[in-house]
């Protein structure tokens, strides 16, 4: 048999089918409740006669666990993707659970990130398994919670707690039909600015946070990102601060205004370094008789891999005999769970999947059922390329 009637032992309905399945059933974050999803993807899977399990952190926190045994020992290749979702949102034209097919698009929250790439991961599962795991090694495949808020109870919960292991792996988040070789990394910062309360008719003897955080606001936006790197789909660093919080009553002046940052960052840009810039640019705006206190809330690391790396080039390989072109090779704005299974795990990671960026998180979200096909197709041609 060869690679391609390998992958084509699963088809394009039946692509289709678990992907409506999957959208049909709700895992929105928050609240995070991937439980029923959790077990839709477990009952695909051993329908198949595939080794699966569900690792619960909480009640409604699960993580499935599948493998999938080569013809002989070798390496392993990790399939990986997470079932929570944002909310539904406003503007649909569309249910955001009903998973219609349209067109030959299916429509609804997740259906592009990235319950379509768990569904063509799931397909090639499916494929190799039919075809009589035609490999050397082992898949490993796991559908995590939590990714939209900050991993600690997915991705990272299976690697510090020993449920993973690989020389290679794949996340299946939406890459707008590019080939990606790694994401910018993300820093979370909190910045508490501190004054001094006074009745608001004597503002004079008090000191007001919120006007020294107004401040450290219009400084951290005029700060000059100067590092850059071109094989990223964004080149830049960039930084946001996206929640402030102060003040107890009006007629009060506030003694605490907290704002909260997102820096995303380039691989050679540093954690440290970052940090250092915004305790510098605040301590520049803060005066007499105010002081702030930095803290880091979260950070997830960059990641870029060579492209001369072979799963790199299994994937560019896979990928140009499916579409019978090149494909363009970038790195993601986005941070995603390829920063921990690199930054954290040290395992070479790459990002493929057959949604498209610019629906993600978007009403009328929808996946196209061929970009399915593509994706499993490649995720299956990849497999045998480094598990030959």
């Amino acid at each position: 048999m060869t690679p391609r009637e390998v992958a084509e032992q699963v088809t394009a309905e039946e692509l289709r089918e678990m992907t409506q399945r999957l959208v049909r059933t709700p895992s929105a974050n928050p609240p995070g409740d991937v439980k029923a999803c959790a077990q839709v993807i477990g009952d695909l899977l051993a329908k198949e006669g595939i080794p699966v399990e569900q690792l619960a952190v909480t009640e409604t926190l699960v993580n499935v666990v599948a493998t999938l045994e080569g013809r002989r020992p070798g390496k392993t290749l990790w399939y990986n993707g997470h079932m929570d979702v944002v909310p539904a949102g406003s503007d649909w034209t569309r249910d955001p659970w009903g998973g219609e097919y349209i067109d030959g698009k299916i429509y609804g929250r997740g259906a592009s990130d990235m319950k379509g790439g768990l569904a063509a991961m799931i397909g090639s599962m499916v494929a190799l398994k039919r075809a009589g795991c035609p490999f050397t090694g082992k898949i490993l495949f796991t559908a995590v919670a939590d990714e939209e808020t900050g991993s600690d109870n997915g991705t990272v919960w299976l690697i510090e707690h020993h449920h993973v292991s690989a020389d290679y792996a794949i996340v299946g988040e939406p890459s707008d039909g590019w080939v990606a070789i790694g994401n910018r990394g993300v820093l979370w910062l909190e910045a508490t600015l501190k004054g001094k309360a006074s009745h608001a008719s004597r503002p004079d003897i008090g000191v007001n946070a919120i006007e020294y955080a107004a401040r450290a606001v219009t400084a951290l936006g005029k700060l000059k990102l100067a590092a850059r790197q071109e094989i990223f789909q964004i080149p830049t660093g960039s930084l946001a601060v996206t929640l402030i919080n102060g003040g107890t009553k009006v007629n009060m002046i506030p003694d605490r205004c907290t704002i909260t940052m997102d820096r995303r960052m380039l691989p050679v840009e540093t954690v440290g370094e970052i940090t250092e810039t915004i305790r510098q640019t605040l301590a520049e705006v803060v005066g007499k008789g105010a002081s702030f206190e930095l803290r880091v809330i979260k950070a997830w690391p960059p990641v870029l891999m060579d492209q001369d790396h072979p799963l790199v080039r299994a994937l560019v390989n896979a990928f140009e005999v499916v579409f019978r072109r090149p494909p363009q090779v970038r790195g993601k704005a986005a941070s995603t769970d390829a920063s921990f299974i690199r930054g954290l795990a040290g395992i070479p990671v790459v990002l493929y999947g057959p949604g498209l960026v610019t629906l993600a998180h978007m009403a009328d979200e929808y996946v196209d059922v061929q970009a399915l096909v593509r994706a499993s197709h490649i995720f299956t041609l990849t497999t045998l390329d480094l598990l030959a």
